[in-house]
């Protein structure tokens, strides 16, 4: 899950006010999931995801590394920043931290939001496998992927949604499938500053033996500054393949051209 929410696109309603386009980024997150993910044992995971982005006039590229800490008895492994049952667990629990995988995606603007159309923003991401897979913190494999984001402005609310598809790096002794995705939410901006976001996010499983991972995901974004950006979020998993319950909070950060 936690891979999951620094990759979804939740735009923010106050973004066409802005005159200049900024143009670079920094995200700074931290989530915290639990749950059983169909085993008989619990693992909690802590990500921390830290975004360099270039936004250009018609497209965006950023770089994403992270640092991931997983507390389990075995039988999983992150796979997308996921954790997934992939083996038994055993009798003894065991904390495996360190560097987690780094993605690499761009987005190009293809059409800007109008009041009867919506803005469309295809996109390409590729994952470099930074995790040693030896801690079971990422497979150890590259994985890429495409896309397309879709979000309309209608007065105070706005809807959005992607649709992706990736590629998955094969595993020795993992039968693992390709992922295709998609989700759907709706956000309303309270005041100028704040603006609320609820999502709901299906993927395909890696393997046909578990339930196809889906989210419940609500966030709440509070412009500080025109160049910083505070947002809380929690999330319920609806399926046994996603963790229970989790919740994070991300610190964006903008800046104009110099």
């Amino acid at each position: 899950m936690p891979l999951f929410l620094l990759l979804i696109h939740i735009p923010e309603a106050w973004s066409q006010e802005t005159t200049e386009r900024a143009h670079f980024q920094i995200k700074i997150g931290a989530t915290y999931d639990r749950g059983d993910y169909g085993t008989t044992d619990l693992t909690k995971v802590v990500f921390v995801p830290v975004t360099f982005r270039y936004l250009g006039k018609r497209y965006d590229v950023s770089v994403t590394p992270s640092f991931a800490r997983v507390e389990s008895s075995g039988g999983v492994q992150l796979i997308e920043g996921v954790p997934t049952p992939t083996g038994v667990a055993g009798t003894t629990r065991v904390t495996n931290s360190g560097v987690g995988d780094t993605v690499v995606r761009s987005r190009f603007y293809l059409l800007e939001g109008t009041r009867s159309a919506p803005s469309i923003s295809p996109f390409v991401k590729i994952k470099i496998p930074t995790s040693p897979s030896a801690l079971s913190l990422g497979t150890g494999k590259t994985d890429a992927g495409f896309g397309v984001e879709m979000d309309h402005q209608i007065s105070r609310t706005i809807l959005f949604g992607d649709l992706s598809y990736t590629f998955i790096g094969d595993i020795t002794g993992l039968n693992l499938r390709n992922r295709p995705a998609g989700s759907f939410g709706i956000g309303e901006r309270i005041t100028n500053s704040v603006v609320v976001n609820g999502m709901i996010d299906w993927r395909r499983s890696v393997l046909a033996t578990n339930p196809d991972p889906t989210d419940l995901v609500g966030v709440i974004s509070y412009r500080v500054s025109p160049s910083l950006t505070v947002s809380p979020n929690a999330y319920v998993g609806l399926t046994r393949s996603t963790s229970d319950y989790g919740g994070g909070i991300e610190f964006s950060f903008r800046f104009r051209r110099y």
